[in-house]
């Protein structure tokens, strides 16, 4: 059970979900209301200690889907997609959170829906619905007018000056708690529209509510700036190495027909015989970098890297917050927050955390096991943070420019170099032996500065927004506990 007391807001949600066993007691009323079911996921304490804390928060409340309340919320119904080679973009939901989306799925403009409403609009506040339920984000420069799945709910604040507060409370701790569990605690897998209409969110006074929407627009500003300063940094490189959109290259094909074929050398194989390691496509980047009249290297030279490292496999110990320190998986490199954070012991690695495991700030990260590919340069906000074993860590040269690096690799042609080495029958793998060989042109030293550096800020703009975001998000968590009954 829950003390009633006023204590700190993170220590009464805290006596809910950090005992060794997790318990609390309910009504039998509750029982017999929610199917007689004693499942005790049905019953979350979480979920009944954050609706006390709003409940006896002294502001009066306002709900979040009402006519009289903070916002209007809906969705579009299902719709069976048409998918294409070649058509209009379509993002799925979990992607709201990445830093700049990318895609390869297509829908045709003759699926049959109306897709209009499917385009993010600037000022919505967006929020996944299924599956993965409660992961939020605020549309700005970056996701405006992107087609988006139907799993999103539209957040519609009626007022513009309240889209940050509303941001700020569903992204805090007790705001995420409040979305994924019902009224009884249990946690929830799908949300819609309605569930939202008995949210209460407290509406304390425009000035306040005004603060927090200036820091949330702020942060959002500087994430869109440092989307534009990485595409300035991709639009200098291929001016620079001569290099054009990969769906403009002609890869020869030994017969073009339906199914493509091509022939190989013996002595180009390098003892691979997977198709993937030869395609044309791949000669036609390798002949393109070579007619770029730049020096060409690999990543393991080193004037480019002090080292390439891929962790040993390790059974990981994960405990709570203040016993750990944060542990990034291969999809948590592509998002500006990761909502779902494990924390490895520090007891139990700490030999392991100190030697391999820890991030520091312009480390270069590629995912080398399921997903191969995906590459981060680590911001000063992840410094100190830890990721798994099927992340490579490529630590630079002290003379070479990080963002230079990073600007290659994250490019379409880099990605198409790293995912050349993937082997394996079931789980897709690289190794750090591969990532070293991976070909690296060299421009002239100001030129990658300059390229390198539109990266370099990019970094420093989204640890600015990361810090500004997580400044606003608690200042509404400290509204809550400081102002209880």
């Amino acid at each position: 059970m829950v003390k009633q007391e006023k204590v700190d807001l993170q220590e009464q949600i805290q006596i809910a979900s950090q005992e060794e066993i997790k318990w609390t007691s309910t009504q039998l009323s509750e029982i017999l209301q929610r199917n007689e079911r004693f499942d005790a996921a049905y019953f979350n304490a979480e979920g009944k200690v954050a609706r006390r804390l709003i409940e006896n928060c002294t502001f009066d409340k306002l709900y979040l889907n009402s006519e009289n309340g903070f916002a209007k919320v809906w969705h579009r119904p299902r719709f069976r997609r048409i998918f294409i080679d070649n058509g209009i973009p379509i993002y799925t939901s979990s992607q709201i959170l990445e830093f700049n989306p990318k895609t390869d799925k297509y829908v045709s403009n003759k699926t049959d829906t109306d897709l209009t409403p499917l385009y993010l609009q600037e000022g919505q506040i967006v929020m996944t619905c299924s599956g993965s339920v409660g992961y939020t984000s605020l549309v700005t420069q970056t996701l405006n007018g992107r087609l988006f799945s139907h799993d999103l709910l539209r957040i519609e604040p009626y007022q513009k000056s309240n889209v940050g507060y509303i941001y700020a409370f569903l992204k805090s701790r007790i705001g995420q708690i409040l979305v994924t569990t019902n009224n009884y605690g249990s946690v929830v897998t799908h949300l819609e529209p309605e569930h939202l209409s008995s949210l209460s969110i407290p509406n304390p006074s425009d000035k306040f509510k005004l603060a927090i929407n200036s820091k949330i627009m702020k942060a959002f500003e500087l994430r869109d700036n440092a989307n534009t300063l990485i595409a300035n940094a991709d639009k200098i490189l291929s001016s620079a190495l001569n290099l054009i959109p990969l769906n403009e290259l002609k890869p020869k094909y030994f017969v073009p027909d339906e199914i493509r074929n091509f022939e190989v050398k013996t002595s180009d194989l390098d003892l691979r015989f997977e198709a993937n390691y030869h395609t044309p496509l791949l000669d036609e980047i390798d002949e393109r970098l070579k007619n770029s009249n730049v020096d060409l290297t690999t990543v393991g030279d080193k004037r480019v890297s002090k080292d390439v490292i891929l962790p040993g496999r390790f059974k990981r110990i994960y405990v709570e917050t203040e016993y750990g320190v944060p542990f990034l998986g291969g999809r948590d490199i592509t998002q500006f927050d990761p909502p779902e954070l494990d924390y490895l012991s520090l007891k139990g690695h700490a030999k392991r955390i100190a030697k391999e495991l820890t991030l520091s700030q312009n480390m270069l990260l590629i995912t080398c096991s399921g997903t191969i590919g995906n590459t981060l340069l680590v911001p000063k906000y992840l410094e100190g943070w830890t990721a798994s074993q099927h992340i490579i860590r490529i630590v630079p040269a002290d003379s070479f420019n990080a963002g230079y690096l990073y600007a290659f690799l994250s490019s379409d042609y880099g990605y198409q170099l790293i995912k050349r080495n993937t082997y394996g029958s079931v789980v897709d793998e690289i190794n750090d032996d591969q990532v070293s060989n991976i070909t690296i042109p060299l421009l002239k030293p100001e030129k990658m500065d300059e390229i390198g550096n539109f990266v370099l800020k990019a970094n420093e703009l989204r640890s600015e927004a990361w810090f500004l975001e997580k400044e606003a998000i608690r200042d509404v968590e400290n509204l809550i506990k400081d102002n209880q009954k």
